[in-house]
Order: structure tokens, then C-alpha cells, then sequence
């Protein structure tokens, strides 16, 4: 029997980054110094990452990076001098990298010869580089430590951006449905959605258990109890819509498959000729999808939390409640992955959320905005994936240059989530760049000041605050309750907003009622 090769498109870029033996890493060296080119191959001739080998391509002036830049989106890692055919090649370069291309995963480690040409300081401070290093100290050791991190969190960033695209499509798909207004509609709008996400042509059916009491407007109407019946199809299964399985000849395997199996735990389950998801809702009667192909997708999560919306939707055709609590768990979770790369726990993205769901009614805003809120406050630290982790996991203080390179995250987390279409993710990255922000204008990255500062963010100032001074973290202990409140009212109108102090202060036994 013929197969099918069935992707999901909007994967097809990580089936590239996860072939590990097919698809090297690609490294530009930008230098004019061709002594530095061969140094730095020479090291890293032998170096791999996760399985990766590594691509070098040579450019010697910043034209040339330019160019190079423009046709190789994909690079991981760009070590780049600063002075080349012009004092500041390699500074243009940067800006041209992240302000014209919009490239803002691939990592710059800038290297030079001459630092009074580009004082450390003043690089880091004002140009999105990610890492800063003379040419004299780049022994072996230093150079492969310096790469290692920097693909790490080459490698962390492409992740969060493709569940990023993801859920972007999921939840573009999922709106679709919604303007059916009919269950046949409905049903076959499933089908037309998850034929969205396959590059090859294939045939589907949507299988639904019955209970006998069951009847609508034609597209399910049964007349014994618990009979598979299709109700909805594609390709050369359109003409079996409304019959029972038991009925369909050509489908047999899959009824003899459903009378065996029906029982099993398997979401999916392979057949000869095609696989067979199973998703059962709330009334406890299993829905099944048979798609006819060849088992070899690439993800089977991804069509799982597709389908697993439909399921329950099928039961109380109200799936906007359970769309809207799959977007929050996968945003949540997501905070949660970027927490624990910096903290063992991740508990406080939890507490956060709830926190600011509380604080969010207790200031006037609606259930929806104050979900909206709980579920976007989760993301307002993604931008220190980014930051190394010897400084983000020191456990004593901080220099001030370190000081400096932590406070990025706000730009970089702003940069991850700003690109999105989705309110819930634009949200989110209002709240990831501002949340630093001080009331006086004394805060971090823009200096805003008073009502400048976006409610959002100036509420998750003091959550986070709170919330930060009364756990432990690995450089200090917590602190008690009352303490952090009584340093939270001595900041009101410095740091923190005077009258959301007063509020949050005034509530704070509703406020922390689920996030403690």
C-alpha cells in the first residue's frame, strides 16, 4: 500500500537543528588578521556540541560579515573584531545584524587587539553583544568555555522560539474553528485545521463513540448505544460520513483495531496503513482519528495538544475555556523551563502568576485581563536565558559589569516575545521589558518614569519584589512577611507606585491566598 510521508511544517527548520550528523554548526570568524582565522580553526578543528560539528566561514572586513550575515540567517556564532577596514567595522556589523536583519539569535563575541578603540564598558552597555573578550586572552581553554556558552544559549533561544511558533499556529488554527456555526461545520473545520499542519495530501476521518441519545443536525445521529460512527472525513472517506464503522468494508482493520484495543492508554496507536489518535472528554465516550500514512512525523505532542482541544469541545461544544487553559499551561510551562535554567525549583513562576491574578481584580481589571496577565507575567524573566550562567548562578554579589550584562534581560526577554502577534505575548513583552522600571525613573533599560511605565509592569515590579525577598534564593534567605512589606512601603513613589503599594499591602492576604 502506498505511504505517505506526513511533517508538520511549521517544524520542518528543528527536524534541520536536530539532524545532528547532517547539519553542522555555522561559526563566522570576521577578522582581518588571517593569523586569527587559523588559531581559532586550529583550536576548534576537533570541537563538537550535542553532536554537532562546526562550519567555519571567513570573512576580513565588515562588508564582507555583512554580506555573509545576509545570506547564512542560521548562524549560531559570530566572533567578530572590532577594528577591520574602519575603526568600528566590526560595531557596524552589530547594528546592522540586529537592527536590519532583526537577527536577535545568533550570539556576537566580540574580539579585539585594540580595547581602547572599544572600551569593554561602554560596548556592552550600548551595543547588543553577548559576550567580550581581547584577543590576547583567548587561550584554548577560554575560547572553547566562551563557545560552549554561547551555543548553549544559541541552543536554548531557537527552542523557546520554536514552541513560540508553535503555539502561534495552534492557536491561530484554534480560532478558526470557532467561527463554524454548525456541529458538521465544526467537525469537518477539525479536519481542515489539522490538514494545516501535514505538507503531503492525506486522507482523514474523525471517529466518535455514541451513547444513543445522541442526535443534531445530521452530522451524528446514532440508533444503537456506543456505535463508532464517522462524522467527519476526508479524501476517499468523504462518502462515509454518517455511517456506522461496523458498516464500512474498506475500514475494517480500524473497527477490528477499535473493538480490541478501545480500552488501551495509547494516544496513539500504529496500524498497518495509518495510526489512530484517541482523545476521550468529559462524558467519558473516546473520540478517534484515523489518518492513513506513514507513521514518521516529527512531533507528536504538537498534534496531540491540537486534537486534545477538539476532544473535550466535542463533549460541551464550548472549547474557548479549554484552548484558552492549554495556551496558559504551554506559556506557563514554558516560564517555568527558563526558571529552572537559573533556579532548581521554578515554583515562583507559579507564585507569580497567581499573585498577579489576584492583584489584577483587586485593581479593577476584568477576569479576562487578570488571566491575561497571570499567564504573560510568567514569561518576564525569559531574557535571562541568555545571561552566562556563572554570572546568573554566582551566589555572591554581583560586579558591576555583571550587574550591567543581568540587566540585558529585560531588552533580550522584550526581543524574544515582542515579535509575536499574540495579545497574550505582546503583553508579555511589555511586562519583560518593564519590570524594572522604577517609579522615580531611576530603573532599568529606559528610565521611565511615574504612569510611563505600563500598569502591567509596574504591578509585577512589586509582585516580583515580594515574592523574590520572602523565598530563598541561593544568595541569600527569605525574609518575613511583614519585613518585606515594610521595604516595599519605604520605596512607594521611588521604586514601586504609591497607590498599587497601598493596595497590594492593604490585600495582601487575598493577594498571596494562592501564590504562597
Amino acid at each position: 500500500m502506498e505511504k505517505w510521508h506526513i511533517e508538520l511544517d511549521f517544524l520542518k527548520e528543528d527536524e534541520e537543528v536536530a539532524d545532528l550528523n547532517k547539519k553542522p554548526i555555522k561559526i563566522v570568524i570576521a577578522d582581518d588578521d588571517i593569523e586569527v582565522h587559523s588559531v581559532t580553526k586550529m583550536i576548534l578543528r576537533d570541537f563538537t556540541f550535542e553532536g554537532h560539528g562546526l562550519m567555519f566561514i571567513d570573512t576580513y572586513s565588515g562588508s564582507e560579515t555583512i554580506e555573509v550575515l545576509k545570506e547564512n540567517s542560521d548562524v549560531a556564532i559570530l566572533f567578530l573584531d572590532v577594528v577591520m577596514e574602519k575603526n568600528h567595522s566590526g560595531l557596524e556589523v552589530v547594528e546592522f545584524l540586529r537592527k536590519t536583519l532583526q537577527n536577535d539569535m545568533t550570539r556576537i563575541v566580540l574580539r579585539t587587539g585594540q580595547p581602547g578603540e572599544a572600551p569593554e564598558d561602554k560596548i556592552i552597555r550600548e551595543y547588543d553583544i553577548n559576550d567580550y573578550r581581547l584577543k590576547t586572552e583567548m587561550t584554548v581553554q577560554r575560547l572553547t568555555t566562551t563557545l560552549y556558552n554561547a551555543l548553549r544559549n544559541y541552543r536554548d533561544l531557537r527552542k523557546i522560539d520554536k514552541h513560540r511558533k508553535g503555539l502561534e499556529k495552534i492557536i491561530r488554527a484554534s480560532s478558526n474553528l470557532f467561527e463554524h456555526s454548525s456541529m458538521d461545520d465544526f467537525f469537518n473545520g477539525i479536519l481542515s485545521q489539522l490538514s494545516s499542519f501535514l505538507t503531503e495530501e492525506t486522507d482523514i476521518m474523525f471517529i466518535r463513540e455514541g451513547s444513543g441519545e445522541q442526535s443534531g443536525d445530521g452530522v451524528i445521529t446514532l440508533d444503537q448505544s456506543e456505535m463508532p460512527v464517522i462524522v467527519a472525513a476526508s479524501g476517499k472517506y468523504s462518502g462515509f460520513i454518517g455511517k456506522k464503522l461496523s458498516e464500512v468494508t474498506e475500514l475494517s482493520q480500524v473497527y477490528n483495531w477499535l473493538n480490541s484495543n478501545a480500552n488501551t492508554l495509547d494516544e496513539i496507536n500504529y496500524l498497518q496503513n495509518g495510526f489512530i489518535i484517541k482523545k476521550s472528554g468529559k462524558s467519558n465516550l473516546s473520540n478517534y482519528i484515523f489518518i492513513e500514512g506513514d507513521k514518521n512525523l516529527y512531533d507528536f505532542e504538537l498534534i496531540n495538544l491540537f486534537l486534545t482541544n477538539y476532544s473535550v469541545a466535542l463533549d460541551n461544544y464550548i472549547l474557548n475555556s479549554m484552548i484558552t487553559n492549554t495556551q496558559k499551561e504551554i506559556i506557563i510551562t514554558l516560564g517555568e523551563v527558563v526558571e529552572k535554567h537559573f533556579d532548581d525549583t521554578g515554583e515562583h513562576i507559579r507564585r507569580i502568576s497567581d499573585m498577579m491574578y489576584q492583584f489584577a481584580l483587586l485593581n479593577q481589571f476584568s477576569y479576562s485581563e487578570g488571566e491575561m496577565l497571570k499567564v504573560a507575567s510568567t514569561m518576564h524573566d525569559v531574557g535571562k536565558i541568555a545571561i552566562p550562567d556563572a554570572i546568573l548562578k554566582k551566589p555572591g554579589k554581583l560586579t558591576t559589569e555583571e550587574y550591567e550584562i543581568v540587566k540585558t534581560h529585560a531588552e533580550i526577554g522584550h526581543q524574544i516575545l515582542s515579535k509575536s502577534k499574540l495579545e497574550i505575548l505582546k503583553l508579555a513583552a511589555e511586562i519583560a521589558l518593564n519590570h524594572h522600571e522604577r517609579y522615580d525613573g531611576s530603573g532599568y533599560p529606559s528610565g521611565l518614569k511615574g504612569r510611563e511605565i505600563p500598569i502591567s509592569a509596574r504591578m509585577m515590579a512589586i509582585v516580583d519584589v515580594f515574592d523574590a525577598m520572602t523565598h530563598r534564593r541561593c544568595y541569600k534567605e527569605a525574609e518575613s512577611v511583614d519585613s518585606t512589606l515594610a521595604y516595599i512601603r519605604s520605596l512607594k513613589g521611588q521604586h514601586f507606585d504609591p497607590i498599587l503599594v497601598e493596595t497590594f499591602i492593604d490585600n495582601i492576604e487575598k493577594v498571596v491566598s494562592n501564590g504562597q
